[in-house]
Order: structure tokens, then C-alpha cells, then sequence
């Protein structure tokens, strides 16, 4: 931690300007507490750390709000702080919120408003996540959490491996989700933009890297795709979907009982020269967890399986659908299929076996994409 009381009481912040001499004086002339459990902490002075307080004792208090304050985690605080108060921001470091027994790296005073900053380093389980979260809105208090950069990709269209523990921080705008990272080492924020889910943890994203002194607050929102950067989306994505398509027949072991397959089959379908139409990215569509050719044969199997046609789509119909394909039936994933469904009606699709050029298709899904989420 970088805060502590003096034996005076009096709040002291630490940070790497203060000269080596003046902390070393310090250590030696006086007694530093813990904010929260009032434990008498030491001023630490290694090499690989900026110097910080760890508490002499074992505390619960430590095992409470500290996460073994690695390197990275201590610059990197430090270097946000010192990034609000270039912005003539009112902001608190690690300030303890004693009505909900929560501390925070970061408290941003702004526009009236609050705003917790978390930049976290460790996993964190979705249940301490979701708590922190509760507390925060109980005393309307805005959280926003900043991971660690976990790897290094260069600016540009990437598909990568976005863990569980990453996709806890996706944010979203009207427009699409991101995730806002900070490396303390190259001093810089990296933005994971218009996010599209493949499936499983791969993802293809927008990568920008920007540097802290660019920075603002509130902070930077990253840019809608423009159409060329969506035609390379699709690119990835049309790639993903062959080599998908090509394990799941060298994999599977269920023959005509894997669902995938028996579709193809019942359809009349050619496993390589599929309608453009199926297996498309929806947004929002990582709540159904399937690759989306698997749930969209599916779809079109069942229609024909129960004489459905396409028009008749509604709510019912499709938590039947996702009931009998054995698929979550949460209101996100409803609402993902019925977003297909609009997309075979406002292309007046009613069988897999219609033509439907490439280019209506891109052209829809481009308009989608962008489009203001509700």
C-alpha cells in the first residue's frame, strides 16, 4: 500500500519522487499505521519495489484488501494518481470507505459524481468481483476497473484469446465493447475494441495502444469500425469458421448424433459450401457459448423439423428452440436469436437454400454491428 497515518494522524502519501534519504530519515524517525485495522505497518525500501507499507504482522486486514501488491500493481497506481492530478482531478489514493469496508486504488471526485478506479493486477473471482461492484452502487459510487495488460499485441485487427477472468472487464457503449488495460512498465493504456465473439475464449478485437499523457477523464472512448476495418472482422472470422468447420468433422465421435452434422445432413447441405447466411457474428452472441454455425444450422433444422416458417419467429418460438437444442434459454440469448431472425426476414431468407449474395449479407451484419444497442 502507499497510504498510512502517522503516529500524528496525519494521512501520508509515499511516492517515488521522494528522495531515498528523506524515506530512509522517515523510517527511522516515525511509526506508520494502517488506515483500516490501525496496525502498525513498515515503510519498505527494497530494489525491486517502489517503496510501499506492508504490515509488520500477519493482519487480516492485509489478507483483506491487499493482493501482494506486486510491482506492477504499486506503479501503476501511482502513476494514475499522478495522472488524475495532472488532470486538476479530486482524486484519493487507496482511500478506505469505512461504510462499506472497501478500499479502493483510486477515488475520483468529478462532475459530481464519484468513481472508484480498480486497476487490477490479480484474478479475481466473479463473486469478490460482483460484491465490490454492490457495494460501490450502494453508495453511488461509480467502479470502473482497469486490468493489467496481460500480453503484448501491436495496434491493429487481431483475433486472440480473451480469458474468463479478462471478459469480467468488457465494458460496453452503444455501440460495441471494449476492455481498457493499463501497462505501467511502457507507461500506456491498450483499448480491446469492438469486441466480437468467435467462440470458446477467442475473440477478434480492435488493438490501440495509448500512451498515459494522452489520456483523459472521463476516459477515452474508442472508435466505431469504419466498413474497411469490418471487411478485415469478417476476413478473421470466415477464416475461423473453415478451420472450425474442419476439426468438428475430423473430432467428432458422435457421427449423425452430433447435432452439427445431423443438420448438415437433414438439410441436404454441403459441410464446404455452406450459405454465406449461416454462421454469421451476432453481437452479444458470446451468452449462447456455441460457435454460431452450430446454433444457427440448428435453428433452420428445427423450423424444419416443426414446419416453421421463418415469419412466424417470436419469443415462444425460440425459447422452444433453445430448450430443444439444449442451449441456455436466458433473455440475452433469446434476444441474440431473434436478432438472427430479423436478419433472415429483412433478407427474405425462409430455407437454407436460397442465394443470397456475400455482399447484402457483409452490408447487413455492418449495419447491425454498429448499431445503437438498446
Amino acid at each position: 500500500m502507499l497510504v498510512a497515518y502517522t503516529d500524528q494522524n496525519k494521512r501520508f502519501v509515499l511516492n517515488s519522487s521522494i528522495p531515498l534519504s528523506t524515506l530512509k530519515l522517515l523510517r527511522l524517525t516515525t511509526k506508520f499505521y494502517c488506515p483500516q485495522c490501525k496496525q502498525q505497518l513498515q515503510l519498505k525500501l527494497g530494489q525491486q519495489k517502489i517503496p510501499h507499507f506492508a504490515h509488520i504482522n500477519k493482519s487480516k486486514c492485509a489478507s483483506t484488501f491487499s493482493e501482494g501488491e506486486s510491482t506492477r500493481h504499486l506503479e501503476g497506481k501511482e502513476q494514475l494518481y499522478f495522472l488524475f492530478k495532472s488532470l486538476n482531478l479530486n482524486v484519493q489514493l487507496e482511500p478506505y470507505l469505512s461504510t462499506l469496508n472497501q478500499r479502493p486504488d483510486l477515488l475520483i471526485y468529478a462532475n459530481n459524481e464519484q468513481f472508484a478506479i480498480e486497476f487490477q493486477c490479480s484474478p479475481i473471482s466473479l463473486e469478490k468481483f460482483t460484491e465490490r461492484n454492490a457495494g460501490y452502487s450502494s453508495a453511488s459510487i461509480i467502479p470502473i476497473w482497469i486490468p493489467v495488460t496481460p500480453f503484448e499485441l501491436g495496434d491493429g485487427i487481431h483475433k486472440i484469446s480473451i480469458s474468463k477472468q479478462l471478459q469480467q472487464f468488457i465494458q460496453s457503449t452503444k455501440h460495441h465493447q471494449y476492455i481498457m488495460m493499463y501497462c505501467p512498465f511502457l507507461r500506456q493504456f491498450i483499448y480491446l475494441s469492438n469486441i466480437l465473439f468467435v467462440h470458446g475464449n477467442t475473440f477478434i478485437a480492435k488493438v490501440q495502444a495509448l500512451p498515459i499523457e494522452y489520456q483523459k477523464f472521463p476516459f477515452y472512448l474508442p472508435k466505431k469500425l469504419s466498413r474497411e476495418e469490418y471487411a478485415r472482422y469478417l476476413m478473421f472470422y470466415n477464416k475461423a469458421k473453415h478451420n472450425y468447420l474442419k476439426s468438428r468433422v475430423l473430432i467428432s465421435r458422435k457421427g449423425v448424433k452430433d447435432l452439427l452434422l445431423r443438420c448438415i445432413y437433414e438439410l441436404r447441405l454441403n459441410l464446404h459450401s455452406l450459405p454465406y447466411y449461416i454462421g454469421v457474428p451476432l453481437r452479444g452472441s458470446e451468452v449462447i457459448e456455441l460457435f454460431s454455425i452450430d446454433w444457427q444450422l440448428a435453428l433452420f433444422y428445427f423450423l424444419r423439423v416443426y414446419q416453421i416458417p421463418v415469419e412466424a419467429i417470436n419469443d415462444k418460438i425460440i425459447t422452444h428452440f433453445l430448450a430443444w437444442s439444449k442451449i441456455n434459454g436466458s433473455m440475452e440469448a433469446i434476444k441474440v436469436v431473434m436478432d438472427y431472425s430479423e436478419l433472415l426476414k429483412d433478407l427474405s431468407i425462409q430455407n437454407p437454400n436460397q442465394k443470397i449474395s456475400k455482399d447484402q449479407v457483409d452490408n447487413y451484419l455492418y449495419s447491425q454491428f454498429l448499431a445503437i444497442k438498446s
